[in-house]
């Protein structure tokens, strides 16, 4: 779908040519344009100042003597809790569209708006329905979401961060083991979902769990009179009288607002406590640092929300929008995206690296046809001139709506090409953010007027940053390099009932480690060029950093997923490749006419294409012989979260991907081994 829209149409192209000539060449560059509209005054050449010569503790350079724990405060200060966050917002939109729904009629898709009075009156209705006839204790019961994003998700959401019951979203992706294990272990009192269809195969055993006291269900259904423990939304808003709704209860902002879950990189999912002003400390901060730039009323204007809403960064951004009286859609699907986004038409754009990347391979698939659009936008990059990515890249401004004032993208590193590219397709600040669970998503983002690449920026104002000595390794803080450290008051309570895993990553101080290493660049910005646990140890003593490899390697057009290995037995690094299906089919001419994707990967000559790239990006990038595969596996099934090899936010589960693999690694090194035997023997 993407790709359909993204065509460029030849006519467009070409009228350039013609266009060219009668605009005139006084146009300024991205650059400069981004510096003299957006500048905060912050020194690019000393972004951090060392507060702790002793710790090597690190802020933003704006906020080195502030009082970390408090001074956020006096932003939007009527704010005591998330459930505040609305009533705030009114007084800006002057009780304007709050919550917009797509709805079609004769074919013509309109937005139809609920003010935020209205929204506010809906939420009220549901805590009160909660508190009172489900029989909820504020501050204490639990309420279980798993949803795609929709209003009445927010409504329910809303609701408990009203009244005081602490939210567990689940993403939709979990399996039904996951979903049974995680309400027996915050012990939910009450489940929320989108439809029936959910949690079919598990709903006899949740209706006979005791814990369990109601389901419902934010779809329209029938009433079900075999069971009233399930219930609609719709039912419920329809029963509920002026006179029901209650006033709310005393909540403080260290009180408990959800229980987010952790990815399970390494496990199960870890069940993080976040209290109000955690979430609220980074929102804040995060708005602090755009209206220092003069961009955050014009950026949080309207918001589409696509990304899960049961993840940290999607919660903290609608935060942001509600304290600034924005505009909201959710689209429910990825599917409907491209459609949501020309109807919605977003002030801001929130992403994640995957998606950009859809977006900029599809555009460059489509240039790669004409030797034409190759020169135009190859120009267009290179601001040659300056004004050209004005009438190059409309089509890509307008699949995003053409309303775009900024854009974020977060949760993985982006590479360099892609950046660009954004930047000067929209002409905005297209900024970096850095963040986990654990700190309520606060930790770095790249300032507006930053144009570098490879960086994730400055501590955001409510946190500082330290790194610390990486045992095992090189890792030195006296060198700028360690394991980043956060401290602040967005950093978490610790695990629900797990108090070892706590005490694993938050210390007597207050500091979050991250289990990131991070670097200190000469310009006091941060860059991420490891992760702690994933470091290992060759024969001869140089340590690897496997996603470091793999950032490099997985630029190779023939490659959709890559896991780099190796461990202390062997001196060089091998590789599970899982070859891009597509690329493969159109580039590569097997001998076989008809040819399954399991036979094409087992195919010595495809192999050695594939091996030989990774070899040419090795040697772009002046990886060392070490860091250089000697062998590689291709495997024609992708990593997903079926097969459970992927985290529910896409990441690599290295500890079960390399025990799947382990045979197969292993026979790649007994390959290398006894190549090297014949070798010797001749």
């Amino acid at each position: 779908m993407i790709q359909t829209i993204l065509k460029l149409r030849t006519s467009h192209i070409l009228s350039v040519q013609h266009i060219i000539p009668l605009i005139s060449s006084k146009t300024i560059t991205y650059k400069k344009s981004i510096r003299q509209r957006f500048n905060d005054g912050i020194n690019m050449k000393q972004q951090t100042v060392e507060i702790n010569s002793t710790e090597r503790i690190r802020r933003s350079i704006f906020y080195k003597d502030a009082d970390l724990w408090s001074f956020y405060k006096e932003f939007c200060p009527k704010v005591k809790n998330l459930g505040d966050a609305l009533i705030e917002g009114m007084v800006p939109s002057k009780d304007g569209p709050c919550i917009g729904t797509v709805e079609s009629s004769n074919g013509i898709d309109t937005l139809k708006w609920m003010s935020y009075s209205q929204v506010i009156e809906q939420t009220r209705s549901i805590g009160s329905y909660l508190w009172k006839q489900t029989k909820l204790t504020p501050l204490q019961s639990k309420v279980a979401i798993i949803s795609s994003n929709s209003k009445e998700y927010f409504f329910v959401e809303q609701a408990c961060y009203m009244y005081g019951f602490i939210v567990v979203s689940l993403y939709t992706t979990f399996n039904t083991t996951t979903i049974m294990n995680i309400l027996q272990r915050t012990q939910a009192e009450v489940l929320v979902v989108d439809n029936l269809q959910r949690i079919e195969s598990i709903q006899n055993e949740l209706l006979n769990n005791d814990q369990i006291k109601e389901i419902i269900v934010l779809d329209d259904m029938k009433s079900n009179e075999n069971n009233n423990k399930i219930r609609s939304l719709s039912t419920i808003l329809k029963s509920i009288k002026t006179t029901d709704i209650c006033e709310r209860p005393t909540i403080q902002p260290d009180d408990i607002a959800t229980f987010i879950l952790t990815s399970g990189t390494t496990g199960d999912p870890k069940v993080a406590m976040l209290t109000h002003d955690n979430i609220l400390a980074t929102a804040r901060g995060h708005l602090i640092r755009l209206e220092k730039a003069n961009i955050e009323h014009s950026v949080t204007k309207r918001h589409c929300s696509f990304l899960p809403m049961a993840h940290i960064y999607e919660r903290f951004v609608i935060l942001q929008c509600l304290l600034h009286g924005a505009q909201i859609v959710f689209c429910p699907t990825p599917e409907k995206l491209p459609s949501y986004l020309l109807i919605v038409k977003p002030t801001q754009a929130c992403l994640v690296p995957r998606v950009l990347n859809r977006v900029y391979d599809a555009t460059m698939t489509e240039v790669k046809k004409s030797k034409l659009k190759q020169f135009l936008v190859k120009q267009a990059l290179r601001e040659q001139p300056s004004f050209l990515s004005d009438i190059v890249f409309r089509k890509v401004r307008k699949l995003f709506g053409n309303e775009l004032k900024a854009m974020m993208t977060g949760s993985a590193p982006i590479t360099p090409d892609v950046l660009h590219f954004f930047r000067i397709a929209f002409k905005i600040p297209v900024m970096e953010g850095y963040g986990q669970t654990e700190s309520s998503g606060a930790g770095t983002t790249t300032h507006p007027i930053d144009v570098s690449y490879g960086t994730i920026g400055s501590p955001i104002p409510t946190v500082e940053i330290k790194l610390i000595d990486v045992p095992g390794t090189d890792y030195r803080s006296e060198q700028n390099q360690g394991e980043v450290c956060i401290r602040g008051p967005t950093v978490f309570k610790g695990y629900y009932n797990d108090d070892e895993k706590t005490r694993e990553v938050l210390d007597k101080d207050g500091w979050l480690r991250t289990g990131d290493v991070g670097e200190w660049t000469n310009t006091g910005a941060l860059r991420i060029i490891d992760r702690a646990k994933n470091i290992f140890k060759l024969s001869q003593g140089k340590y690897i950093a496997p996603e470091r490899l793999e950032d490099i390697y997985i630029r190779s057009e023939w490659v959709a997923q890559i896991f780099v290995d190796g461990n202390s037995n062997e001196s060089t690094v091998v590789a599970i490749v899982i070859p891009d299906e597509a690329y493969v089919r159109k580039h590569f001419k097997p001998t076989m006419t008809e040819t399954s994707f399991d036979d094409l990967c087992k195919d010595e000559q495809l192999k050695k294409m594939i091996f030989s790239d990774l070899n040419q990006l090795a040697d772009k990038y002046n990886l060392k012989k070490y860091e250089t595969m000697s062998d590689i596996y291709l495997h024609p099934e992708l990593f997903s979260q079926t097969n459970g090899l992927l985290t529910v936010t896409l990441k690599t589960r290295r500890a079960i991907v390399r025990k799947n693999f382990e045979s197969i690694i292993k026979s790649l090194y007994d390959n290398n081994k006894s190549a090297a035997t014949k070798i010797k023997q001749k």
